[in-house]
């Protein structure tokens, strides 16, 4: 017989299913200030002064002829949004983790099952990089990436492409440790396998800014990812996966588009 509906069941509804709550309560938040406050575009918005000072190519959408700024200033609006990220996809969700009694090697930082399952990644990237070459080709693609154009500096190089990768590195770190760490690791207990749907609902959603293909495409990578890493406890892979895509893509775009610095 179903329990009446009251606060002391719903309380210990609440305390019985404490973890996933909270864990989800804070994906929620967390997701949502990095989609309004923390993206390059807020920066833009935030601090428009400091845009056209020390970012113009990115206001005005190209460098303006006569603009004096230095070369690092076009990486302030992506700096920006990796720090936001860090913070509220890595830090928070770790001292959350830590106060619920996860330890780090809990959240898949560990690299003791990565050695045994090194292969399944390997193979996932051959079995990728086909889609990735074609992607390279279509408009929708070359205009997305990469995000940092190369028409937004006076002088584009590998200075500022190696700056932006190592950027870019950081924010997928972000990102693989908050769904394939702290969000999947922390509702295993309660969900088993089933972790893996509720991590990939809000990881797909966070690629609606990004082509229709590319996001239909993260159900699919965020399924097979979040098995990968229940598999070997350890995020390290699909970090390796992601970025490799990631640089490729980049690459890729920039070749077709005869910008390679």
């Amino acid at each position: 017989m179903d329990q009446p509906l009251n606060f002391k069941t719903a309380w210990q509804d609440a305390w019985q299913w404490r973890v996933p709550l909270l864990v989800l309560l804070c994906a929620a938040v967390v997701i949502t200030v990095v989609e309004y406050v923390f993206l390059s575009g807020s920066f833009v918005r935030f601090f428009p002064g400091l845009t056209r000072e020390y970012a113009p190519g990115v206001w005005y959408d190209r460098w303006p002829r006569g603009a004096n700024a230095p070369w690092w200033g076009t990486l302030l609006p992506w700096a920006w949004w990796v720090g936001g990220t860090f913070t509220l996809w890595v830090l928070v969700p770790w001292a959350m983790a830590a106060a619920l009694g996860f330890k780090a090697r809990d959240l898949g930082l560990g690299w003791h099952g990565l050695h045994r399952k090194w292969w399944l990644y390997a193979l996932l990237l051959a079995l990728v990089a086909p889609a990735v070459l074609w992607a390279s080709t279509r408009d929708s693609f070359t205009q997305t990436y990469p995000m940092l154009k190369p028409e937004y500096c006076e002088q584009w190089g590998w200075r500022i492409l190696l700056a932006w990768w190592a950027l870019y590195g950081l924010q997928f770190f972000a990102v693989e440790f908050f769904f394939r760490g702290f969000l999947l690791f922390t509702l295993e207990p309660k969900f088993g396998l089933g972790a893996i749907a509720v991590m990939v609902v809000p990881y797909t959603m966070i690629h609606y800014h990004k082509p229709m293909p590319e996001a239909l495409g993260a159900i699919v990578a965020g399924t097979v990812l979040g098995w990968m890493a229940l598999r070997s406890r350890s995020i390290w892979g699909g970090l390796g996966v992601h970025l490799a895509v990631a640089i490729g893509m980049d690459t890729l775009s920039l070749w077709q588009q005869d910008a390679l610095p």
